[in-house]
């Protein structure tokens, strides 16, 4: 194995030892696998918060991934993670498939940080995947918030994480920060705003964003509706106190303010799922179908549409979207959607 030289550096002595440090591990698991090395997000764009930001970074591996790869990469980042002094988002895409499909963040916003830079060959992902990544995404921090069993559904409306918590459970989250302090976090009301903000701004205009503070802006510019001073506010929290809850007793009532009223923007952003879902169950590719319905049963929404459209895929669908149907009928009939009587 040769030295590990990285192309790409910051000028965060500290951020550029963990790079190395990574880099070097993941050549010695996947030696000559590895196509190239990218950092994504805030460390990229100039956004990162001291000691507060994740570090995101994407592996593109040699083609198609081999048997059992797919398998060690998760042992890897679950591992590598450990021995970092700050938090790693890692990634992993296969080579075959961006220059098929596409990438956002990776084409339009990255740093190379070894290996052959692909990025010239790969398109940018077309409009109607770009859309479908960005609306998945808003409902994983929806569910990381709030306390249910692992097969139960969330019930529409949602209510808030913790009514009684001084900031309704929204700071749920421990952050731990690079001198190793745990602080209650408002990270993920912040993403599911920007979320919130690019998924919207390209489901009602059409247009791409690929960092924080440029959707907060394009969402201002382009769709400007009631949402936008609050997916503002809330994103100007992170600018405020970084990812930390504030302690100032005008500055916690201030964001408790905006934590009461993003419930609301939680709820009108699942009406909106619920009918991107429902017309994703007959567009797309058949995982896209899959994925769809799946989400579906982790939903619990008021009335028979759903069940309706998951019994019909359940009756006539082609495997595996049949089977995942059943499953999402299941898991909602358990939870109180109505059962379905057949007839005698």
């Amino acid at each position: 194995m040769e030295d590990v030289t990285l192309v790409g550096m910051t000028e965060d002595m500290d951020l550029n030892a963990i790079l190395y440090g990574f880099v070097g591990l993941a050549e010695m698991t996947f030696p000559g696998r590895i196509q190239a090395y990218y950092m994504l997000g805030s460390h990229v764009t100039n956004e990162a918060l001291v000691g507060a930001s994740d570090i995101d970074l994407v592996m593109v591996f040699r083609e198609r991934f081999q048997e059992g790869e797919r398998e060690r990469f998760d042992f890897f980042r679950r591992y590598v993670n450990m021995l970092s002094q700050a938090p790693l988002d890692v990634s992993v895409e296969e080579e075959a498939r961006l220059l098929v499909d596409g990438a956002g963040n990776l084409k339009a916003s990255s740093l190379l940080l070894m290996g052959e830079d692909i990025r010239e060959r790969i398109p940018l992902m077309a409009k109607d995947k770009w859309l479908r990544y960005c609306m998945h995404r808003p409902f994983l921090f929806m569910e990381r918030s709030r306390a249910h069993a692992d097969d139960e559904p969330l019930p529409y409306p949602l209510r808030y994480p913790d009514a009684t918590g001084a900031l309704y459970g929204y700071d749920h989250r421990m952050h731990r920060e690079a001198d190793g302090s745990l602080h209650r976090s408002t990270k993920d009301i912040i993403n599911t705003a920007c979320w919130f903000a690019m998924s919207v701004l390209m489901l009602r205009a059409g247009e791409y964003a690929f960092s924080k503070s440029s959707v907060i802006d394009a969402y201002q510019k382009h769709v400007n509706d009631e949402w936008a001073p609050l997916l503002k506010q809330v994103y100007e929290c992170r600018n405020r106190w970084g990812y930390r809850s504030p302690s100032a007793p005008e500055d916690e009532a201030y964001l408790r303010g905006l934590c009461e009223r993003m419930l609301e923007a939680e709820n009108y952003f699942l009406g909106l799922y619920k009918d991107f879902l429902l017309a994703e169950l007959g567009r797309g590719e058949l995982p896209d179908r899959v994925l769809a319905a799946q989400r579906l049963g982790l939903i619990l929404y008021p009335g028979d549409e759903i069940l309706n459209a998951l019994r019909a895929l359940a009756e006539t669908a082609e495997e595996p979207l049949r089977q995942e149907a059943r499953e999402s009928i299941a898991r909602l009939e358990k939870h109180g959607a109505p059962v379905h009587q057949t007839e005698s």
